[in-house]
């Protein structure tokens, strides 16, 4: 008993000291996404989106913050048969990324009718790196056994806007995209991308991301 009684307080303690350092958090929503490069356009797949996150502010105004996140996303592509146009393709790609965020954080505040400052909204901008945990890839003729392989990692840029809800809530969305390809092209044909303004080959996904987040 007394041991176990140490080795919870060893374990409490730098947890609290950590916690009067940095604010931590929960997040939950949903991704949209879909994959450039698969000729299927529109954000037609929708996926889980959760996690946690610590941040801490960085400058004496508490103006600019520092955040790290731990989430688990799903991304991928999704195309639907439509028989009464014609068109009976179906294609679904189901991409499970475990993901490490890290970004940072600029407040846009206000003052209260008491003069006491307030966080408007929150611009926020960062790179994230995730590890495939799972690949599914389904057409017309059933699930797709082989071919080319997507990578292992995937490397985004991401842009978002943060507005508070409440003392503890605020509402998250944000744009991600992938800075290399997760999956190389097997015609070698190139994918016009807007974002970069460039030809380049391959697969790139695509997301939309939505969340709430609570802070404790």
């Amino acid at each position: 008993m007394k041991k176990i009684f140490f080795f919870t307080l060893c374990f409490l303690f730098p947890v609290l000291i950590f916690a009067q350092q940095f604010k931590v958090g929960l997040l939950g929503g949903i991704s949209t996404s879909q994959v450039d490069g698969d000729t299927y356009a529109g954000y037609n797949k929708a996926g889980i989106y959760a996690g946690g996150f610590v941040s801490k502010n960085i400058s004496s105004e508490s103006k600019w913050s520092a955040v790290f996140e731990i989430t688990y996303i799903q991304k991928g592509s999704r195309k639907l048969p439509h028989p009464d146009k014609g068109d009976f393709t179906l294609y679904k790609l189901n991409l499970n990324y475990a993901e490490v965020p890290v970004l940072l954080k600029y407040s846009f505040t206000t003052h209260d009718s008491l003069g006491e400052e307030k966080i408007k909204f929150q611009f926020e901008g960062g790179i994230a790196v995730a590890t495939l945990v799972q690949s599914r890839e389904e057409d017309n003729v059933g699930l797709v056994i082989g071919g080319i392989p997507f990578e292992k990692k995937d490397i985004s840029y991401l842009l978002g806007l943060n507005y508070p809800l409440g003392e503890n809530f605020s509402a998250d969305v944000r744009f991600e995209y992938s800075m290399l390809p997760v999956r190389k092209s097997a015609t070698g044909q190139y994918y016009q991308n807007w974002t970069y303004r460039f030809l380049k080959p391959g697969y790139y996904n695509n997301l939309i991301l939505f969340s709430l987040r609570y802070q404790f």
